[in-house]
């Protein structure tokens, strides 16, 4: 098991160190084409899986291995420049962020304190969640993913090598495929939860591990050895080059970057130097390899915050947005280098702080941020107060019914709840995704005003089409069981109206056929020309006609090009102009694929469509504000204001008025 040592430093390693977080700036900053760049972190976890794992199979060969030295080096190693980071992460987000967005940061930095990130955003990045380009803490899950390791790995590694040291090469082999196999399987049901999850990486940094403990032989022939490094930084090419956002993420995807990565490494462990390890020594690629961690840790809060407070220069359609990112770019390593020379370095080099010390000062850094985190949570607006329209208005997307205090409703699905009073019983279900989400404070209102009762059965991203399967999207997979069940539910409780909701023109172009001929939905946008989203609709509309329900289609919303709250408190607190409202004309081109479809059904028996674009638009424009208060909490999502301006079409949801058709600029 003596294998080969490790070396305590390479140069080149350094040098894969600046490959993967210029990788990374440049697919942040959106430069170079550099659309996969995001996997130079992948490249990241297999520099650390072979660091760590070299450092400690050596020790432990030795017999000088010590779990308190081990994490008192971790503690120095990443801790300061990190709470640093983080504080004046806090200092400026409290000036910058809305009181809402500033409370959903403080929770993420409580979960940055304790190491848990990538388990916060995991459920925090979904589809209502806030853009990435909100949350300036989102780069911690990666830190969080590392510290996870450090604090499992060295303790598992010890037992193995008391337990079955003969075997740890096997062991950790093992442990690095079912890794991987679980990753495979995960990222194709749940692909945003897939992405963070530590089990999902442990192969990656697993990669690295298995190279330090010899589980390649070193090639002997000079070309062997440039071939190897050559293919390495071609697989890291590929990734980067050929990826996307939409490429299913890490999985299968990520053996390119990592095994790219892996070759590198091993390539450098000959003696003999091959061009990419000298070219990964130079000294620009070294002394960007050495402050690399303090680049990451910077470069993603100063590019949200800059792009946050300033999205007319910064922002993706901005005009110069290039050039502008391109200086933040080089702000991030400017950054970095002062955070490496005055926080990183004299800390790594304090050798003669006591062990109690350390560890007293990390437990107190960590006290200190989640105490901070608890103040901004509780009391978002303390150290900078806004404007009142600011702090009222609505910055999620939607709020599910288990926020809004609802009760749930038994024998339904799960995150099914009940409105109106005590006693009734409901004769309504509202069934769709967030834009029937968005609406439950109008369904509220109006059983408030009537007695009545309905169930909401809303669940974002799963529109009512029960023939419908969901594949790679989150949280599609559980659509289509959810949705049979619903309609199960819809026959067998009495339910007499089912109101359709969605944001219709996005599946009519995204359901396609499958293999097997079956409705599917592969991607949250496509281009199918909406035949098979017409003829899935149509199928839904038709068995709950067939059981003499009263079909309430919920024509399609408005969909402006930009976040509509968030863009008008920006005009509020900073001056900043208003965009134009959204074109009629614009919005009926959007909806195409749709209106001719509604119209259609519309002549079903028992089926009514109802517009609520009527009230939103006048003959020329849709609106997005009404008397200076945001209809909207997003780009389509009505906000509680925009809902309680659609009074006049929730009477016509539930008045049974004869069939409501479209104006004459809308017909098909």
């Amino acid at each position: 098991m003596h294998g080969r040592a490790v070396k305590t430093h390479r140069s080149d390693i350094d040098g894969l160190r600046a490959v993967a977080i210029l990788g990374v700036l440049a697919f942040h900053f959106g430069l170079g084409g550099v659309t996969g760049g995001y996997g130079g972190v992948d490249v990241f976890f297999v520099i650390s899986g072979f660091l760590i794992a070299g450092i400690i199979k050596s020790e432990l060969e030795a017999g000088t291995f010590s779990l308190t030295h081990f994490y008192v080096r971790r503690i120095r190693r990443i801790l300061p420049a990190l709470t640093v980071c983080l504080a004046a992460t806090t200092l400026a987000a409290a000036f910058i962020l809305f009181p809402r967005d500033f409370q959903n940061y403080g929770r993420s930095l409580l979960a940055a304190a304790l190491s848990l990130s990538n388990f916060y955003f995991s459920v925090r990045n979904g589809y209502f969640d806030g853009a990435a380009t909100e949350k300036p803490l989102l780069h911690t899950w990666s830190l969080a993913v590392e510290e996870q390791f450090y604090i499992v790995f060295p303790v598992a590694l010890i037992l193995l090598f008391k337990l079955a040291r003969k075997s740890v090469l096997s062991v950790l082999a093992a442990i690095a495929a079912l890794s991987l196999a679980y990753s495979s399987f995960s990222v194709a049901r749940s692909p945003d939860p897939a992405f963070f999850s530590t089990l999902g990486r442990v192969w990656e940094l697993g990669t690295g591990t298995l190279l330090a403990f010899a589980a390649l032989p070193l090639a002997s022939r000079r070309w062997a050895i440039e071939a190897e490094a050559g293919a390495g930084v071609l697989l890291i090419a590929f990734g980067y080059f050929f990826y996307d956002d939409n490429t299913l993420f890490p999985g299968l995807a990520a053996l390119p970057l990592c095994f790219g990565a892996a070759l590198i490494i091993h390539s450098g462990m000959s003696p003999q130097k091959s061009f990419v390890a000298r070219l990964l020594s130079s000294p620009p690629m070294v002394g960007i390899g050495l402050i690399s961690y303090s680049i990451y840790l910077w470069h993603w809060p100063l590019l949200v915050l800059c792009q946050y407070r300033f999205p007319d220069v910064f922002g993706a359609d901005a005009p110069h947005a290039t050039a502008a990112r391109m200086g933040l770019a080089i702000a991030s390593l400017g950054l970095g280098a002062l955070s490496w020379r005055f926080i990183e370095e004299p800390f790594r080099r304090s050798g003669g702080i006591l062990t109690k010390t350390v560890f007293g000062a990390g437990a107190s850094a960590v006290l200190a941020i989640a105490a901070t985190s608890a103040v901004v949570i509780g009391r978002p607006n303390w150290l900078h107060r806004w404007p009142a329209a600011i702090d009222a208005m609505q910055f999620r997307r939607t709020v599910s019914g288990r926020v809004l205090g609802l009760k749930r409703e038994p024998e339904w699905p799960h995150d099914t709840y009940r409105v109106g009073n005590e006693g009734s019983t409901p004769d309504t279900v509202l069934w769709g995704d967030s834009f029937a989400q968005a609406l439950i404070p109008g369904f509220i209102t109006y059983y408030k005003k009537t007695g009545k009762g309905a169930v909401i059965a809303a669940n974002p991203g799963c529109p009512p089409l029960p023939s419908v399967t969901f594949y790679g999207r989150s949280p599609g997979a559980n659509c289509k069981p959810r949705n049979n069940a619903i309609f199960k539910a819809v026959a067998a409780r009495g339910i007499r109206r089912v109101i359709l909701v969605a944001r219709w023109e996005g599946f009519a172009s995204a359901v396609v056929r499958d293999g097997d001929g079956n409705p599917a939905v592969y991607t949250k946008h496509g281009n199918a020309d909406g035949a098979v989203f017409a003829s899935t609709l149509e199928d839904v509309v038709r068995r709950l006609a067939a059981q003499d329900k009263d079909v309430v289609i919920l024509g399609p919303v408005p969909i402006h090009r930009f976040d509509v709250g968030p863009t008008m408190a920006r005009h509020i607190a900073w001056g900043l102009p208003l965009p134009p409202e959204l074109a009629l004309q614009e919005f009926t081109q959007n909806q195409r694929l749709v209106l001719p479809v509604l119209a259609r059904l519309a002549t079903i028996p028992h089926v009514r469509v109802v517009y609520p674009h009527l009230s939103l638009c006048d003959g020329k424009t849709c609106r997005y504000s009404d008397d200076g208060k945001p209809m909207y909490s997003d780009a389509g999502h009505l906000s509680p204001n925009g809902v309680a301006t659609l009074s006049q079409m929730f009477d016509e949801l539930f008045n049974g008025a004869a069939k409501s058709e479209p104006p004459v600029a809308l017909q098909p």
